[in-house]
This record gives C-alpha cells, structure tokens and sequence, in this order.
C-alpha cells in the first residue's frame, strides 16, 4: 500500500470514530455539555465579580474534569461492549492498517478534548471576563488536548477487563470519587488532610496542578514531576490493557513478529515497559508531595516590594514578621475590639467581593471566665456569592492582606466561643500568594462558654506566613450571633 493511501486509511478510520462518538447522544451530550454548563454556573453566575482571577482556578479544574470523560467513556465503555460482542476480531479480519483501531480512539478523544477546551476557553473570555491571555489559553489547551491520554489508557484497561453492561458502572465509579479527592470540584485546601496527602496518587490532579500552573494559580511539585505520572499512567495501563487483549486473540497494534525458540521477546518488553511506568508513577508522586509554588502577584503589591519576590519565589518566601512571644491577640475586656497589635477585629463579609451579606460587631459585657467583656458578631448570610460568609477578621500586620506574620512558633490557635448552636469556620490566610485559596477550621457555637482550639499544623497552609484570620458563618438565607473572647496563640 502506498503512502498516501496509508495515511488515508487512518484519517478515514480517525473520522469515522470521531463521527460514531458525536452521533451517539449518551456520550456527546454529557461530554460535551456537562464542563462547559458547570463552568458557566461556577464560573461565571457563582464567581467573584469584584476579582475575575479567582475563577481562573475553577476554568483549570473544570477543564481537566471535561478532558477525564472523553477517554474514560470514549475508550472503556465501548471498547468493552465491542469486544465482548467480538467486534474488534471481526476488524482484525479487514484490511486495515496496523494499530488504525487505536489510533482513531485517540484522536477521537483527543478531538473532543481540543472542542471541550476550546468551549470554556471562549466562555472565559466572554461571559467570564477572566483575566486570560492568549499564551495562557494556548498553554492550557495542549495540556488538556494531550492530557486525555492517560485517561485513554486507563479507559481501554476497563475495556480490557469488563463486560459491556458493567462498563458504565465503573467508568463513573472511576471518574466522579477521582474528579473529587484530585481537587476539582473542592479546592484541596478544603479537603481533609488525608485527602490532601492522598491527592498525588491520582492522574486528574497531575493534570489539573499542569492547567493551574500555566495560569499562575500555584502548583505543587514541578512540571516534570507531573509529567512523569501521567506519562507513567498511561505506559502502565495502555501495557496492561494490551497483555489482557491480547490474551482474548486482540491485538490492537496488529500480529505479533513470531519470536525466536526459547526467547519471550514479548514478556521481556512488557515487563520492562510495566517497571518503567511504575517508576514514573513514583516519581511524580513523590516529587509532587513538594509545597505549592505561588506565582507572583504584581497587582497585589507595590512595585519592587519583598512581598513580590517572595510570592515568585514561592516555597522559598521569607516568612512574615514575627509574631509576639506571649501570643495573646485580644481579650476585649477594655471595651474596644481592637487587639494588641495589628488591625483590631472588624466586621468582615463577602460584600468586599461582589456579595450581599453584611455582619456588625460590638463589645457586651461579660465574657469567657468571668472576664468583663466579649465581641459579639451578629448578621445576616445572603446568596450572590460562591462562598457566601460574614464575620469577624483580624490581620495581625496593619493594612489588610498586605503582610504577613510568622506564627510557626505556636502550635494552636485558641480563643472560647459561645452563639446560636450554628457552625461556624475559622479561616487563614495564610501563603506568600494573597489570592490563593484559604483553610478553614469548622467549629458549633453553643449556648455556654467553651473553648475552641485550631491545631495550625493541621489546618493552615503556612503558619509562617498569616495574612489574617477570619471567624465567620457560610450558611445562605439565615442570620446569626456569635460571640467570642480571650484570642491567643498557645
């Protein structure tokens, strides 16, 4: 067969596929349909109007959530009812190029990656407004065009093993829990630690630490650590995948050159290949365990301030001022909400942010141990926010979100608490970045007195580096009244 008419046949098998998918609705919509919906109702109706650069996290996860579907469906749901109806060795019988059958899966799936990227790349630019520029658009579409190949592998090892009718079952017990502990639909910070510590076992938080790192949203570990996951990923499932075919009398890539006497060729290879892509896998797991690495944030700080560098710098910022030896914030008992240092508390809410809740504070009297006064916080939660609050916020440097102070010395955050027997967080900010994405401590205020006790080790990013501290309450529709006293680090 000559050239041309080689390459012809593997476009014509490539559009053939791509056609098939697209006019199969069970797998079009959905795939097509379900990120870009999701990224329109987060990303756009649910976003933060008063800074457009927090959506563009969510335009990285949700990008990755729609390159996953595309090779977990595309490969493995049909590919299992196509060989278990005896399709793929009634095409081994056409005359079709070596490998045509595979390629063509990939490219469909990469096809619908490229038009699922292309879609909320339009949106963010759009209707999102998000600060996107095109060298970023570009880098986050080849991630994700490229990215759908571990996916592919992992979708044709499902294929591979089961039957047709459990395919689905299992492409979605795969897809939805490893979309959610790889920190696509919850930020990580917001996860549990073990959640958190977990997250680099999985291809979909490679890639989406990939999409996040060429926006300058902060990614863990290097870019070559996680290439070397994903590429470990796909070596080791597309192995597997093909051993357990080939065992069926399917062989995707074509016949097998007979070996000499005495020599397993083949069992050698794949053994090699196997213990290649585990080492890979190992060592972007590893490498990924590495903190976060912030990009800087010039509009954040002035120009040629040390906070500038230590956001580029990333891991490697100096830490904030240090922090008073006593560790005592304030105890109100001098009937002022001010504290021992930096800016008192104030009322704080998501108004600052394009939202409508409002919250108000005063000094009452009477608080925790006998002591003579408390803050009380009162208001109301309103919906219009992604992350609607209202609360109460101390930043331990003067001018909110400017500084930050190093508390690495201290072990717990204790202050006593007492309200409506509502849930409430205590929130940090607390990494070079100031845009990047808090942790939370949830606590219930009840009826009388108790002491609440926030181990930072476990619930802040980086005590060395604490922008401010939040007491709030995220419930929309409903008011609440809190108040707290005796504010220390321990």
């Amino acid at each position: 067969m000559s050239t041309s008419r080689l390459v012809a046949a593997y476009l014509h098998d490539m559009r053939f596929e791509f056609t098939k998918m697209l006019r199969t609705p069970a797998f079009a919509v959905p795939t097509l349909v379900f990120p870009a919906m999701f990224y329109l109702l987060f990303g756009v109706l649910l976003a933060n109007k008063a800074d457009p650069s927090h959506g563009l996290g969510t335009f990285a996860r949700l990008g990755v959530f729609g390159t996953m579907a595309p090779g977990l469906f595309g490969f493995g749901v049909s590919l299992a009812f196509e060989r278990e109806y005896g399709l793929l060795k009634f095409k081994q019988a056409l005359p079709m190029p070596h490998g045509s059958y595979l390629l063509a899966r990939m490219a469909m799936a990469m096809l619908f990656a490229s038009v699922i990227a292309s879609l909320l790349i339009l949106i963010a630019f759009t209707l999102a407004h998000a600060p996107l520029t095109a060298g970023q658009a570009a880098k986050v579409f080849v991630i994700e065009v490229l990215g759908v190949l571990p996916f592919c592998a992992i979708g044709l090892c499902v294929g591979a093993f089961v039957s047709g009718q459990a395919a689905p079952a299992i492409v979605n017990i795969i897809y939805l829990p490893m979309s959610l502990v790889s920190g696509l639909w919850v930020p990580l910070q917001f996860m549990p630690k073990m959640v958190q510590e977990l997250a680099p076992l999985w291809p979909a938080n490679h890639l989406a630490q990939l999409a996040l790192g060429a926006l300058g949203q902060g990614m863990s570990g290097s870019v070559w650590t996680h290439i070397a996951a994903l590429v470990g990923v796909t070596i080791v499932f597309f192995v597997i995948a093909t051993r357990r075919l080939a065992s069926g009398g399917v062989r995707l890539l074509g016949n097998r050159a007979k070996a000499r006497p005495g020599f397993a060729i083949g069992a050698v290879l794949t053994r090699s290949f196997v213990f290649i892509g585990i080492g890979l896998i190992i060592a972007g797991v590893m490498g990924s365990k590495a903190p976060a690495k912030p990009a800087a944030d010039k509009a954040a700080t002035p120009e040629g301030s040390s906070e500038s560098a230590a956001a580029t710098a990333g891991t490697h910022a100096p830490a904030g001022v240090a922090a008073p030896a006593d560790g005592r914030i304030a105890d109100f008992d001098a009937g002022s909400p001010q504290a021992r240092y930096g800016i008192g508390f104030g009322a704080s809410s998501d108004k600052f942010v394009g939202g409508e809740s409002s919250s108000e504070i005063r000094i009452v009297d009477g608080g925790a141990e006998s002591s003579k006064g408390s803050l009380e916080i009162t208001g109301t939660v309103r919906p219009g926010f992604a992350y609607p609050f209202a609360g109460t916020s101390f930043f331990p440097t003067g001018e909110p979100m400017k500084g930050m102070m190093d508390y690495s010395k201290f072990k717990t955050l204790s202050f006593f608490a007492r309200g409506d027997g509502k849930k409430y967080a205590v929130t940090f900010f607390s990494t070079a970045d100031p845009h990047s994405i808090p942790s939370s401590y949830p606590f219930e205020a009840g009826s009388e007195w108790h002491e609440v006790r926030v181990p930072l080790a476990d619930f802040v990013v980086d005590p060395a580096r604490i922008r401010g501290i939040t007491i709030a309450y995220g419930m929309p529709g409903e008011s609440f009244s809190l108040q707290i006293d005796n504010v220390r680090f321990l």
